[in-house]
């Protein structure tokens, strides 16, 4: 039998990895985690905690050659509707109630002229599915917090407010954001994503090392920031570039990735397109799903599309 360099651990009551060291010591993964209140109580103490715990698992993700710009980091929450509400004031605007207004997370072009026209597009699908756009709100940040790659990289980051003319809310809202996003999504490039767009849940993510992310937006400052619940996430690239679209959470999921069956999941997906049904969706809202998944896109962003 060939010898091993690896120590062979002593086995403990207490360990339940007895064996070699090394088989279980030495791994790399994204990190993830989520907090909730278990009586469904929002609070800005659990977002503070969500941003600690994000800390924490700091040696989990990557950085880039400047050991500052992180491959990647987020934070999922339920809609902060109190720290909306003041732009709903300045802007002389009702602010619906809640499950009836949308909010998306936009990452826009830094070009003036370009984020007129992705703006305009992002309407224009809004109000072709009879929703209402009420504005936009430019999310405060601190970019000097970013490492130079993140920095230079860095989109112009606004969130869209919605709602139905119709008190359209809950599911059917979403349903309808989804397939919005879904239209949008045919043109999104590196400067022009949509994070999240739900009556529910709002994604704040970027190409920031974890414990920049508190920092770098703003509004997890505001003691106003409440939710029930968080889901945070630290990137490790490994399949693809760091990009600020490929920050985690996605749309739905915090995933740590290495999908290594991922072309033929592809295939799979985009053979199933053509037999697409669900019930109570017309063939055109349908059609604006089509193609669900992209080669383009990391093996994470596929598997929250599918």
């Amino acid at each position: 039998m060939k010898k091993t360099n690896h120590p062979q651990s002593t086995p403990q009551s207490l360990s339940p990895y007895p064996g070699q060291k090394w088989l279980v010591e030495e791994r790399d993964a994204c990190g993830v985690g989520f907090i909730a209140d278990v009586k469904g109580k929002g609070s800005h103490k659990l977002v503070q905690q969500a941003l600690v715990a994000l800390g924490c698992m700091e040696h989990r993700g990557g950085c880039s050659a400047d050991n500052d710009s992180g491959d990647g980091s987020g934070v999922m929450t339920a809609i902060p509707r109190e720290i909306l509400a003041p732009w709903f004031v300045k802007n002389n605007l009702t602010m619906p109630p809640a499950e009836q207004l949308g909010v998306g997370m936009v990452f826009l072009p830094p070009d003036s002229s370009q984020r007129t026209a992705e703006k305009a597009y992002v309407e224009e699908v809004v109000q072709g599915l009879g929703l209402k756009v009420l504005g936009w709100r430019e999310v405060p940040v601190k970019p000097e917090v970013l490492g130079v790659q993140a920095r230079n990289n860095q989109p112009h980051i606004e969130q869209v407010m919605v709602t139905s003319s119709e008190g359209v809310s809950g599911d059917e809202l979403d349903r309808m954001l989804y397939v919005a996003r879904s239209r949008i999504g045919k043109r999104l490039s590196d400067t022009f994503y949509i994070c999240s767009f739900s009556c529910r849940t709002i994604v704040y993510k970027g190409m920031v090392r974890s414990v920049v992310l508190g920092e770098f937006y703003q509004d997890f400052q505001n003691p106003d920031y409440s939710s029930q619940f968080a889901v945070y996430h630290r990137r490790f690239s490994t399949n693809t570039m760091p990009k600020w679209p490929l920050a985690q959470p996605m749309r739905l999921l915090g995933h740590n990735g290495e999908i290594n069956t991922l072309i033929g999941n592809i295939n799979s997906m985009a053979t199933r397109e053509v037999h697409l049904q669900v019930p109570g969706w017309s063939s055109q809202d349908l059609e604006s799903l089509t193609p669900i998944v992209n080669t383009d896109n990391s093996d994470s962003y596929n598997l929250d599309s599918a």
